[in-house]
């Protein structure tokens, strides 16, 4: 589940009037990555059959389906450089490969990865280092993390507009590749989440340990050791240089990034943490979100380490998607109801969208979009 903080308040929302689109999408297969684009008016979705499908948001209209890689797709990012709306994905078949959201057309493709490239984020260092090699590589582009299960991160840079396409053969290793800028070594096991700001990523591994990167000059800062079992979310919260883990032993670890000491330990929840999300970071009162296989959903307070109540925010179980009063923990809203399973929620503003499955009048299953938009007042919606 993804969410944002930029909602309205309750009194705009029109829950009973509220627009609704949904559409069958991937046939059969699992939606694995879900991007909410508010500002470019786009859904992107991803899939374990190998494609990449682009959505108008206002619409639910059909744009763009990208294919070309050959295994399912685990991680997916979306952003704007050098006038390019650009999206970035990672698959099993251990490429990273960049696409032009406006067309639809491949760019390029990363090689380097031996093994499925399983998660990614995309940073912009910010940098106060004299050293003029530094400094221009730094300045050329933003960063793409990368995160695989062979252990390893790497760092690499986005090509301009006008450079040529620049597709890796197999045979390619990734210090051949002039985009490729770094390696991050040191976990022992999979490299399962990321999480970056400026020039500083966070990488959460099975091994039980989180890693503090400084990702231009690819020292390690920290090693945070203390969860009990493997880690399957990592949160960076730049304003207050906090770390956020959680994973199967059901605990969430709060970490200093300055220091890497372990500030507080939450517990309560009894199973596998798999959903650890933050309020905008920005915000003076955040809240953190988390989402657990024993089918609880806790808000917490990052700044003190206890349980809080905020904000809305929308939560999925296996077969109902409900909206919750955080301040309440009343329902506001059961949205869908005897679905089969939900694969991903985002929600920005007044828009909410989710990826699901279902079964049709045949008993077969379908995957499945919905779109709402809660921010109409149009009594004809």
């Amino acid at each position: 589940m993804n969410f944002q903080t930029e909602a309205p308040s309750s009194k705009v929302w029109n829950l009973s009037t509220r627009k609704h689109i949904s559409l069958p999408i991937h046939g059969t297969s699992i939606v694995t990555c879900l991007i909410l684009d508010v500002l470019r008016n786009v859904i992107v979705t991803a899939s374990d059959d190998f494609t990449l499908a682009v959505y108008t948001l206002s619409t639910g209209q059909p744009k763009l389906t990208l294919t070309g890689h050959e295994g399912g797709i685990w991680s997916l990012f979306s952003v704007t450089y050098d006038g390019q709306n650009l999206l970035i994905s990672g698959f099993t078949d251990r490429t990273v490969r960049i696409w032009d959201l406006t067309s639809g057309k491949c760019l390029h493709v990363f090689r380097g990865h031996s093994s499925t490239v399983r998660c990614l984020e995309v940073a912009s260092p910010i940098w106060t280092n004299s050293n003029m090699d530094v400094e221009n590589v730094c300045s050329q582009s933003p960063l793409i993390i990368t995160g695989s299960r062979d252990k390893s991160v790497k760092v690499w840079s986005i090509p301009g507009k006008d450079e040529p396409s620049f597709v890796a053969n197999e045979d390619l290793n990734a210090k051949e590749n002039p985009y490729h800028l770094l390696d991050l070594t040191g976990h022992t096991n999979s490299v399962r989440s990321l999480s970056a700001h400026g020039r500083t990523a966070v990488s959460g591994s099975y091994d039980k340990t989180a890693r503090i990167w400084d990702i231009v000059t690819g020292e390690c800062r920290h090693v945070l050791t203390g969860h009990k079992d493997k880690i399957y979310v990592v949160v960076y919260d730049p304003i207050r240089d906090q770390v956020y883990s959680s994973g199967m032993d059901g605990t969430i670890n709060i970490w200093s990034a300055t220091s890497g000491t372990c500030l507080h330990t939450l517990t309560g929840h009894m199973s596998l943490i798999g959903l650890l999300e933050l309020s905008s970071s920005s915000d003076p009162s955040p809240y953190l979100v988390s989402g657990c296989a024993d089918a609880t959903l806790k808000v917490w307070n990052p700044c003190e380490g206890r349980l809080d109540r905020q904000p809305r925010v929308l939560a999925g179980g296996d077969s109902i998607l409900r909206m919750w009063d955080i301040q309440t923990g009343t329902v506001v809203k059961d949205l869908l109801e005897g679905v089969t399973s939900i694969w991903k929620v985002a929600f920005d503003g007044q828009w909410g969208v989710c990826a699901y499955a279902k079964r049709d009048e045949r008993g077969l299953g379908q995957s499945m979009l919905d779109i709402w938009d809660f921010g109409s007042n149009d009594p004809k919606l």
